[in-house]
């Protein structure tokens, strides 16, 4: 046959990919673990960051220096977490730390947050929504026009599709009297009704300024708030909390982490968290806020770093680090697979062809596998196929024995 040679080359590295895929999935299936992590709070009465993990230890929790607690004590030593088992009970105090306390000022004061890599690499929305900042009925309502924001604002009516010119041309001069550089790098907000109140979005325009934007009486607000003099400011995550104390979370592009504030003149500022450089494309974040403390979690691939900070300075006030759980499924993929593909990755949620997990170990023994296909098919296939069955065998380790062993290439001799 004229391209038997061919056919095999195509099939060959055919089914070797395919194995690059379901091998390590199902090694990985039958030898993985839980990579979890367990609950991380700074306790208001032991002035400490405790680990609760009741999948463990059933009857008791302890704080990062080992000391141990039994679990009747879990509501009273961590009251602001468990405020409402407490005010069920009649057993919340009246203060903690000087400061008066009751349910609805703890609620009003709980922070609860996650970020995850896939929020940056999942595609950001098209269209905005600016919904009146002081509606008239005190219920925020949708305007009915939409906005897109590229070299100028245009807003779109709903139901015509057709463009309010008027509008569109007010908010962007408005914008370009403020000192507004079109055209926009990215836009910021939380675009639904489900909320306390209406902030508006936050724009970062092609000179790093960042700029606060909203309408209010049907008019715009446009104000710079002088953050992009201070940082390089990499991505934005909007969050109107019930006590107006911060905008959002401003991520910056030398790994800073930390709050948009209002000041008591109406500007704004940025306060970092005292933690480690985050990277927004590895780390997941995790914030559990109370009146007093916040828990900060930053976790990646080897381990996770969970801090206790001042609530009001964000200072850090305890520390505690905690490796990866090394399970079997890591010990043979660093061996067994130079590289895995996969329809799926953490870092995004479409369907794609994604290679990762490369391994200079799995390389190796690679190599040898690939030197031991290439001597013991010699007296069966061609040079040419030997060359090629190594050279798959070299670049995916067990899946390319895998691939070999369901191809029948003796049939293409």
């Amino acid at each position: 046959m004229k391209y038997k040679s061919l056919i095999f080359s195509i099939i060959l590295v055919s089914v070797t990919l395919l194995a690059s895929w379901t091998v390590p999935a199902l090694v990985q299936k039958m030898t993985d673990d839980s990579h979890s992590y367990p609950l991380m709070y700074y306790s208001a009465r032991l002035k400490e960051l405790c680990v609760i993990d009741f999948r463990e230890h059933k009857n008791s929790f302890y704080d990062i220096h080992g000391n141990e607690y039994p679990r009747a004590q879990y509501d009273s030593l961590l009251p602001l977490l468990n405020y409402r088992q407490l005010a069920m009970e009649g057993q919340l105090p009246d203060s903690l730390e000087g400061q008066a306390i009751d349910v609805k000022i703890l609620r009003s004061k709980q922070v609860m947050f996650r970020f995850r890599p896939v929020d940056v690499f999942s595609p950001q929305p098209a269209m905005g929504v600016l919904l009146e900042a002081m509606p008239k009925r005190g219920n925020l309502t949708l305007p009915g026009d939409y906005f897109r924001m590229d070299r100028e604002l245009t807003f779109v009516d709903a139901q015509s599709n057709s463009v309010n010119r008027q509008k569109s041309e007010i908010f962007t001069k408005e914008l370009i009297k403020k000192g507004f550089n079109f055209p926009v790098k990215a836009y910021w907000g939380n675009p639904t009704v489900r909320k306390p109140y209406e902030e508006g979005y936050f724009c970062l325009d092609s000179k790093g300024a960042l700029f606060h934007l909203k309408m209010v009486n049907g008019r715009p607000f446009v104000k710079d708030t002088g953050i992009g003099s201070q940082l390089g400011i990499r991505w934005f995550v909007m969050s109107e909390t019930s006590d107006k104390r911060f905008y959002g979370y401003l991520f910056g592009e030398k790994g800073e982490m930390g709050l948009l504030e209002s000041t008591d003149e109406g500007g704004y500022r940025f306060l970092p968290f005292d933690i480690r450089p985050v990277d927004i494309t590895k780390d997941e974040i995790s914030i559990l806020g109370n009146l007093l403390y916040w828990t900060v979690r930053v976790s990646d691939a080897e381990g996770m770093d969970c801090y206790g900070l001042d609530a009001v300075t964000l200072q850090s006030l305890s520390f505690y680090h905690q490796d990866r759980k090394r399970v079997l499924w890591d010990e043979l993929s660093e061996w067994l697979f130079p590289f895995r593909l996969s329809p799926s990755s953490e870092t995004s949620s479409f369907v794609n062809l994604y290679a990762g997990n490369l391994s200079s170990k799995g390389l190796a023994v690679s190599f040898f596998l690939a030197l031991l296909t290439f001597f013991l098919c010699r007296n069966k296939v061609s040079l040419y196929r030997r060359i090629l069955m190594a050279l798959c065998v070299c670049a995916a380790g067990l899946s390319g024995i895998v691939a070999l062993l369901f191809l029948l290439w003796n049939k293409y001799e």
